[in-house]
């Protein structure tokens, strides 16, 4: 809510990350982490950062969007009644932004499900996710092995969808 220099590097450097495609930040970790980190290379952490530098944008322009529609006056009025900056994030400024960061938690689901070129450079030896299955099957033409892990895919982003068409007003209109 309160711009700076430092908030605004760091809204920068979110956005510039989200410009370039998901296998040049996944190949610029796995350089990181076979000449830099090798301990981490194949491990979580390194897959979590990747994940990071990939959906972060979609949860700060969520979040982002739903608190620059709330008032800052509604705080300072908590503020002005003697409520202590804690107690005002958790009682007025989360309340106030839990419809983006729902949304932002959404999205950030929706995407990270699918993800594929990050997860196959990053992930850990042996471990394996929808996406990676239902690519290992279609790669090999074993459509009818791949259609399980597709209709999974599905229907655990019929949630999520659900969540942000009601968010955005579009679930009533269609109801």
């Amino acid at each position: 809510r309160y711009r700076g220099r430092y908030v605004t590097a760091v809204e920068q450097s979110v956005w510039a990350a989200h410009a370039l495609p998901g296998l040049v930040i996944a190949l610029a970790l796995v350089f990181l982490g076979v000449r830099v980190l090798p301990d981490l290379y194949q491990r979580t952490p390194l897959l979590v950062l990747a994940y990071v530098v990939l959906f972060l944008p979609s949860a700060v322009a969520a979040v982002r969007s739903s608190v620059e529609l709330s008032s800052p006056r509604v705080e300072e009025v908590a503020r002005s009644l003697g409520a202590r900056p804690g107690e005002v994030l958790r009682r007025v400024t989360v309340p106030l932004a839990a419809p983006g960061i729902a949304t932002g938690a959404a999205l950030v689901l929706l995407t990270a499900m699918k993800e594929l070129p990050a997860t196959l450079l990053l992930r850990p030896t042996g471990t394996d996710t929808l996406a990676t299955r239902l690519w290992s099957h279609t790669g090999v033409g074993a459509y009818a092995a791949a259609a399980p892990y597709g209709l999974v895919l599905v229907l655990l982003a019929l949630g999520p969808t659900i969540l942000l068409m009601r968010s955005t007003g579009s679930w009533s209109e269609r109801a």
